[in-house]
């Protein structure tokens, strides 16, 4: 074990009050003696061991942070379970108190020494997601080092899981946190920033760049952060940083909001590409976070009408509460005849916000003549669909697609954010520390009620 912290401050067991208690919790949990700082965790069996883990006190930054924290929780403990906070509160202070180098000059001065280890998550192979210890990245220079907070489950992430997306991948890219360090030339930026990080970032010098392709640059894919997101710290690199990659996130935004950052910007950028007009009306195939994100960011758009499928339930009605003007279940309803009794015609757009390709259905057979048809949800690699060339040229319908986001669209997704024209939060189902991050994965995979699955510090 590397996890284990060195703290430096007074001890709290040498006050008289609690000199009975440290003579009682060694008598009931024997400990090291002050030779070998992880002694403690490896006497103990695995629960008590992984209580004490620095995980789940590398933010405790003194004393008086701890006593906070205790008070909290022991506040919403129900009265069964306050002798297990209490008994938390009793083993962390034993735990402080063995990791402690008196400074009765400066008792409370409770700065831990650098942790070199970290929490992250891995794909190991196809369908085999591992939480592994791992150094902390070291910062060249031009660097960024930010303490994720917040990181959500991305419909790419499972897709890369399952292996849909080619071999390997990097996990993780809806990113919030806080700036734990910069490299010596970084000047923009400071030590304790709450951040919203963005993984690709165009040259913006390139023939693609110059036409406004930025997404479709050379370098975009390359660039990334490290070693994921789904890391209780990730490296922003250089390249990244000085493209302004690394966005300010305002305080009146929650951590959560801001791993919902990156998903929101793709959809401003959608609609944008799809070319929507005030009188269009609109067919959402696809309701799990970036469908119900476009509900919200087309109803302040549009006055024609906006029609949501899905497969499951519970994200129907979320969209119906978040501004559709009707939604229909694929399963048990025929969503083009549902349209046409709305507008005969068929709708002016169909935006298929799932990677499944027989969405592709819904959205031909729900467009009128002239109608365009947008691609947002990312297919399998290899994917294919039947396509009716005749029909696609004598009905002149139009094909486009729209992937990932600019730095302009992350900016303009925290202004939406701010203003509350947009409900992310509700958007936020379930949620998962790091260390279980394996489960969260297969939770967002197979769960019939999650919209959003956040993994968080």
């Amino acid at each position: 074990m590397k996890r284990a912290a060195h703290w430096t401050c007074e001890s709290p067991m040498s006050s008289p009050i609690l000199k009975p208690l440290n003579i009682f919790l060694r008598l009931a949990h024997p400990v090291r003696n002050n030779k070998n700082p992880n002694q403690l965790l490896d006497r103990h069996t695995p629960a008590p061991r992984q209580l004490l883990q620095l995980q789940e006190y590398s933010t405790i930054k003194n004393l008086h942070e701890l006593h906070r924290l205790f008070t909290v929780s022991h506040s919403r403990s129900t009265p069964r379970n306050k002798l297990n906070t209490l008994w938390l509160y009793m083993a962390h202070l034993l735990f402080l108190e063995n990791n402690v180098e008196s400074r009765p000059s400066n008792p409370l001065n409770h700065n831990p020494t650098i942790v070199t280890h970290m929490l992250a998550c891995f794909l190991d192979a196809p369908k085999k997601v591992r939480v592994r210890d791992v150094p902390i990245p070291n910062l060249a220079p031009g660097d960024i080092l930010v303490r994720m907070e917040a990181s959500g489950i991305c419909g790419t992430d499972l897709e890369k899981i399952e292996g849909q997306l080619g071999p390997g991948g990097i996990l993780g890219h809806e990113v919030s946190g806080i700036i734990e360090k910069i490299a010596n030339d970084v000047t923009r930026y400071n030590r304790g920033d709450r951040v919203v990080a963005h993984h690709h970032v165009p040259c913006y010098k390139c023939a693609d760049c110059s036409r406004g392709d930025f997404t479709l640059c050379n370098e975009f894919k390359k660039t990334n952060i490290d070693p994921c997101g789904f890391a209780e710290y990730f490296r922003v690199p250089e390249y990244n940083v000085a493209r302004g990659a690394v966005i300010p996130l305002p305080p009146e935004l929650s951590f959560e909001e801001g791993a919902m950052i990156e998903p929101t910007a793709c959809c401003i950028r959608a609609i944008s590409r799809a070319h929507v007009q005030e009188t269009d009306n609109v067919l959402i195939v696809g309701l799990g976070p970036t469908g119900l994100t476009q509900i919200q960011l087309l109803r302040q758009t549009i006055t024609g009408k906006i029609v949501g499928s899905d497969i499951i339930e519970a994200r129907l009605k979320l969209g119906k509460k978040l501004g559709a003007d009707e939604t229909v279940n694929a399963l048990t309803g025929d969503v083009p005849a549902h349209v046409r009794k709305i507008a005969a015609a068929g709708f002016d757009l169909a935006v298929v916000s799932t990677g499944n390709e027989n969405a592709l259905n819904q959205a031909f057979n729900s467009v009128r003549k002239g109608g365009r048809i947008l691609l947002f949800g990312a297919p399998s690699q290899g994917a294919s669909y039947p396509l009716n060339m005749s029909d696609l040229f004598s009905r002149q319908i139009s094909l486009l697609s729209s992937y990932s986001c600019l730095e302009a669209e992350l900016e303009e997704a925290i202004r939406l954010v701010s203003e509350k024209r947009l409900n992310l939060k509700s958007l936020i189902s379930d949620r998962f520390k790091i260390r279980d991050a394996e489960k969260a994965m297969e939770f967002a995979r197979t769960s019939k009620t999650a919209s959003k699955t956040m993994v968080v510090a």
